[in-house]
């Protein structure tokens, strides 16, 4: 057996998300089938190191498949991507030890969420930002968007129906960089529970517009009440960065 990694880069926007399901179409079925096709007499199963709502972005995702017998990684590399559609990328093909299983080793994981601040929209950025023509308090978002860093009850931070058994999880790094007429907030951790950084944006954006405060924010992370919260942020503006891997990963030669 041969075991592969793959590093993705996708355009979410015709996707519900990355994990595979009934009756929609998702990142990881699009490649299990590419790979299928060059695979024709295996069965494709692809593991990746989480999972992405629908409509968000990526830039690197880490995920794995096995496969009997010995392939060369450049080989599936090219033929992967004449497989798959235009918006969806494999950006390298390494093979690793037949134990690599990306959700195990996953150490931790960046995203970023893009906010066009502008009078008027943009046509060619619609996709991929949360378009804000409003003043907003610059300031005020850049204080709330620190108190997120460290170790937090983030259950007023997750959307309904969410089955994570724990809702306390460690943020490493949460920052908001001025680029250009975007605002990114870009926030760093192992693990995320869902919609929440989507949840945190819609925080931040309503501290920013003076719909909520600091306090509000700070509350909701001692004594959860999603009602101190703004709206969730829409997914097409987030973007899974990049993935890094337990310094443990093998890789065979």
């Amino acid at each position: 057996m041969s075991t592969f990694r793959l590093d993705l880069a996708w355009d979410g926007a015709n996707y519900s998300g990355w994990q595979r399901q009934p009756n929609a179409r998702t990142v990881q079925e699009t490649v299990e089938q590419a790979l299928q096709t060059i695979f024709p007499s295996e069965s494709i199963v692809l593991h990746g190191a989480g999972r992405t709502d629908a409509g968000v972005h990526a830039l690197q995702q880490v995920a794995s498949f096995s496969i009997g017998g010995h392939r060369v990684p450049e080989q599936i590399l090219r033929g992967l991507n004449a497989k798959l559609p235009k918006d969806i990328v494999c950006t390298s093909v390494k093979q690793v030890a037949d134990d690599f299983y990306p959700r195990h080793i996953c150490k931790e994981k960046m995203y970023r969420y893009r906010i066009l601040r502008s009078d008027l929209p943009c046509p060619f950025r619609y996709r991929y930002t949360w378009h804000i023509p409003r003043k907003i308090d610059l300031d005020a978002m850049y204080q709330v968007a620190e108190v997120f860093t460290g170790t937090h009850n983030f259950d007023a931070f997750r959307a309904q129906g969410c089955s994570a058994t724990t809702t306390h999880r460690t943020i490493t790094r949460s920052e908001i960089h001025l680029k250009g007429d975007e605002l990114h907030f870009e926030v760093q951790g192992k693990g995320f529970l869902r919609h929440m950084v989507r949840i945190m944006t819609g925080a931040i954006v309503a501290v920013g517009e003076g719909k909520r405060n600091l306090h509000h924010i700070q509350q909701a992370l001692e004594q959860p009440d999603r009602a101190l919260l703004g709206q969730t942020a829409p997914s097409h503006g987030l973007w899974l960065v990049w993935t890094s891997l337990l310094d443990n990963e093998s890789e065979t030669e």
